[in-house]
């Protein structure tokens, strides 16, 4: 018996739903605790982490194939699904990284740069990964 291509792609859709559900949820909670300070409960987080990877193993089930894709002007495709979940790793690394720099510098009076430290660690691989295609 095989799936439709049909329910596939609605798989793969719940699972980007999901994956965008779980990491705007768990960047929730760390805004609320961290940033505003107000305590809310820990379950917006465990639900977030969840269907963070619901939707991870969603996507990772869908066949290459069915993964939605744009035509860019360098006759190079750009599969949607996995510039999202680029963009939302970013987004949650960031937003913890901010979180755990805010609580470093409430407690000890210390700015540790975390946050900084990951941009530019993220920018120096993303000119090597530039420099590494232009070779080959």
């Amino acid at each position: 018996m095989s799936i439709s291509s049909k329910t596939i792609n609605v798989i793969l859709l719940s699972g980007v739903v999901l994956f965008f559900i779980g990491t705007f949820s768990i960047i929730f909670y760390f805004i609320m605790c961290s940033v505003i300070e107000i305590i809310i409960s820990p379950l917006y987080s465990i639900i977030g982490w969840l269907l963070f990877a619901i939707g991870g193993f969603f996507i990772g089930i869908t066949p290459r194939k069915y993964y939605h894709t744009i035509k860019r002007g360098n006759k190079r495709t750009l599969e949607i699904e996995l510039l999202i979940i680029g963009l939302c790793g970013l987004i949650l690394g960031t937003f913890i990284s901010i979180a755990v720099d805010i609580y470093i510098y409430r407690n000890d009076g210390v700015f540790p740069f975390r946050t900084l430290l990951f941009f530019t660690a993220g920018f120096v691989g993303f000119i090597i990964v530039k420099i590494i295609r232009k070779k080959k």
